[in-house]
């Protein structure tokens, strides 16, 4: 049995310098469901508040939203458009 392709990912780091936004936003993205993301690593213990792993974002995700255009904050209601 053959292992599966390797998606090529970017880090949350990464991700925000591609973008240009602070990695805070990229986190909050992920949490919203506006971007996708894979977590990779070792699952948090029974009753811990810690989510666990590291996020990747998949290349073609960032590639996707970089074509719709350049991200604008709206600070006051934090919402980029």
């Amino acid at each position: 049995m053959a292992l599966p392709l390797k998606l090529p990912t970017l880090s949350v780091k990464e991700a925000a310098t591609a973008l240009d936004v602070h990695p805070s936003t990229i986190y909050r993205w992920v949490g919203e469901g506006e971007l996708d993301s894979i977590r990779y690593g070792k699952q948090p213990a029974e009753g811990s508040k810690k989510r666990g792993g590291e996020i990747r974002i998949p290349e073609h995700v960032v590639d996707e939203r970089l074509r719709r255009g350049p991200v604008v904050e709206n600070a006051k209601a934090g919402v980029a458009r």
